[in-house]
């Protein structure tokens, strides 16, 4: 069967609530009739003073209590002590002879006008009910046998403060205590009935509690409900400064990167669409003019077609290549690199290129140590031949590209700057994104795929660096790769 999460938190706090309740209840319960058995012994052990007084004589007297064992004895002896009471109470003469501690006894009901005892003990007063009377030796002598786990034991002291005999009172009231059981079943009724209300009150509590826990849990499955509905603006309030706050903060921090990849992934479709669409709509148009006979079938314009074959292999070839930087999946192989020595060989593979087009390459080492990385020479040499592209395409001629390499700190820094013309401040943040190209001088018709950057921005971080772009102090632009420093192999 399913149950709700609203459901499954109040059966949960209602259960510890009826759990905790008829713990209580029942402690309290059990505190109350221990407490009230210890005040009915107490209470009997009071009344039984009088009768104490009359076994602490008999004991000073006869040194035995042997005599109370025989039938009827005990019965005389409490009988004999109410009627001495009863007679305290109406002449002078019985209070005197109470003050000195002296009471006639007798054994026989007819000695002091009293009916002969009867086989039942209705006649005894109830507080010598559930009564035992024990020697100094603590056997039995007199009243009702009872289990001394369910009594509590009182020592019967004479003057010299010693021992000669001991009650045993049973806890609580016995059967026949109709006030004290009317008593206890009072107490089990307002127990039930206070059970009753706290399981009440703990079910509202509950069902309260429930409902707010699910607040906010029913706010977070609505969220996820419209993100797998496909609308990732979705956001929540996440004003609660507790765990659910920062799960709804967490929340709103993926629907955030979410849709920021759902966009790049639309512009990055858009883009791609619309930069193979431009070359293979010159090719059909030129190759449809060719067939109708428009221009001229020559080696000229089959050469045309070649170069925008040709453009269109090198879009894929760095489409392909963006799809592995996102993906990471760069197959590198790592080997020791000497950072100078690089350098070298690639100003000399580029510098034909920057002479015919008027401008000129230097390369700036300002560390007198040798510089090694860890890396994809390969990639690295990749990296640099689009950074050192992109400046040959932009630069003004006559002007100058200078590479200049450094060690900052752990890292080898690598900065490849150029003259004007420069790019806007706006436009620095956003010239690794792909296709992207900024407005103005440096956006040219130049063949460009609108990638290389990105590609590079890709394969460094694949080395663990960082690349970024800033103005140059050259009135350019100014690239710079940061990797980290290897120390070299001895061999």
């Amino acid at each position: 069967m399913y149950l709700s999460l609203q459901k499954k938190f109040f059966l949960a706090f209602f259960s510890i609530a009826v759990l905790l309740v008829v713990i209580l209840a029942s402690m309290m319960h059990y505190i109350v009739r221990d407490s009230f058995g210890d005040y009915m012994a107490r209470v009997k052990l009071q009344r039984l003073a009088p009768v104490q007084k009359v076994v602490v004589q008999f004991v000073n007297e006869r040194h035995d209590l042997s005599v109370l064992k025989t039938d009827g004895a005990w019965e005389n002896l409490v009988l004999a002590v109410e009627e001495v009471k009863r007679e305290a109470k109406a002449t002078k003469a019985a209070r005197d002879a109470e003050k000195e501690g002296r009471i006639d006894y007798s054994f026989s009901p007819e000695d002091k006008g009293l009916p002969p005892l009867e086989e039942d003990n209705d006649r005894l007063p109830p507080y010598v009910r559930g009564v035992a009377l024990l020697d100094a030796n603590g056997e039995f002598v007199a009243g009702e046998p009872i289990p001394v786990e369910q009594a509590l034991r009182f020592p019967i002291k004479n003057n010299n403060n010693t021992t000669v005999a001991s009650w045993l009172i049973r806890k609580g009231p016995p059967e026949n205590d109709a006030l004290g059981q009317h008593f206890l079943a009072e107490q089990v009724k307002w127990s039930f009935w206070l059970l009753s209300l706290s399981a009440a009150f703990s079910g509202v509590l509950a069902w309260l509690l429930a409902r707010y826990f699910k607040k906010p849990m029913a706010v977070l499955q609505n969220g996820f409900r419209r993100v797998a509905a496909g609308d990732l603006a979705t956001r929540l309030p996440a004003s609660q400064d507790n765990e659910m706050g920062e799960i709804q903060r967490n929340f709103n921090s993926m629907t955030s990167q979410l849709q920021a990849q759902e966009t790049a992934r639309r512009q990055w479709v858009a883009d791609t669409s619309h930069e193979l669409r431009t070359p293979l709509t010159i090719l059909r148009m030129r190759n449809e003019a060719m067939r109708d006979g428009i221009i001229a079938v020559s080696d000229d314009e089959w050469q045309r077609n070649l170069s925008t074959i040709s453009d269109l292999t090198v879009l894929i070839d760095d489409l392909q290549s963006v799809a592995r930087a996102t993906e990471g999946g760069w197959d590198l192989k790592f080997a020791q690199m000497h950072v100078q020595a690089s350098l070298e060989d690639a100003l000399q593979d580029n510098a034909a290129a920057f002479t015919a087009s008027g401008l000129s390459l230097k390369l700036h080492v300002l560390s007198k140590q040798p510089l090694y990385i860890e890396g994809d020479a390969q990639r690295l040499h990749q990296v640099l031949r689009n950074v050192l592209l992109n400046s040959l395409r932009y630069t003004d001629a006559p002007g100058e590209t200078l590479i200049e390499v450094s060690s900052k700190g752990k890292n080898v820094r690598i900065e490849v700057m150029d003259s004007a013309p420069g790019v806007p401040d706006a436009a620095l943040p956003h010239l690794f994104e792909r296709f992207y190209r900024c407005e103005g001088s440096r956006n040219r018709a130049t063949g460009g795929s609108g990638l290389g950057l990105a590609i590079c921005e890709g394969i460094v971080h694949a080395h663990k660096g960082k690349i970024w772009a800033q103005h140059s102090r050259l009135g350019g632009l100014s690239v710079v790769v940061e990797l980290p420093l290897h120390q070299p192999v001895k061999k």
